[in-house]
């Protein structure tokens, strides 16, 4: 009968230390032991924190965090962690930190790529620029020097200003026409030589 108690007494207490707690001051005690002891690098004392098969999927053979859990952890502030739904094992140790530290390094690798992929976009626009100076200075090289057109002005009408406007007779200001004189327009001497002519007659 003492040996059936005895028995009983171990598998409640492995049962115990097998189920999980939400009890809020194991899982503050936890998460602040973890958090200190991860910013100070203690990264044994940190593993003291995490359940024994997450621990040993995070460390290396040395009990040291593995490199990338390493930047995850530091990553995680505790005011973050505290905001998170949280249980505990039988001994107190946080259940599901591999999880939280594999999300964080998902999340930072996905915003490197972002980053990469901006900084890319703006390579290739510096790219485009550099290629559109080059093929203009090229263009520039490639076509001679236009002579500069000088613009001659002339007082001679064109074949088409003359089709246009008739002879450069009919263009001449009317004092320079050379139409018959008026009688009133003749000399003195003239007149004189006519009215001779018309007496002799």
């Amino acid at each position: 009968m003492k040996r059936f108690f005895a028995l009983s007494l171990f598998l409640l207490l492995c049962i115990g230390c097998a189920g999980t707690s939400k009890d809020p001051e194991q899982i503050n005690e936890a998460l602040v032991g973890f958090t200190v002891n991860v910013q100070a690098s203690r990264w044994e004392e940190a593993l003291q924190f995490v359940t024994p098969g997450e621990a040993k999927d995070i460390s290396t053979p040395d009990r040291q965090f593995k490199p990338e859990y390493q930047a995850a952890a530091h990553r995680l502030p505790l005011t973050a962690l505290k905001r998170m739904e949280w249980t505990v094992d039988g001994k107190g140790r946080l259940v599901g930190i591999k999880e939280v530290m594999d999300e964080s390094n998902r999340r930072y690798l996905v915003s490197e790529e972002q980053k990469l992929v901006g900084s890319d976009l703006e390579a290739k626009r510096e790219e485009r620029i550099r290629r559109r100076l080059e093929e203009g200075q090229r263009l520039k090289n490639e076509t001679p020097q236009q002579e500069q057109e000088v613009q001659v002005m002339s007082n001679k009408l064109t074949e088409e200003e003359k089709r246009k406007y008739g002879s450069t007779g009919e263009l001449r200001a009317p004092d320079s026409t050379f139409d018959e004189p008026a009688e009133d327009d003749l000399p003195l001497a003239e007149e004189e030589a006519t009215a001779d002519s018309s007496v002799e007659e």
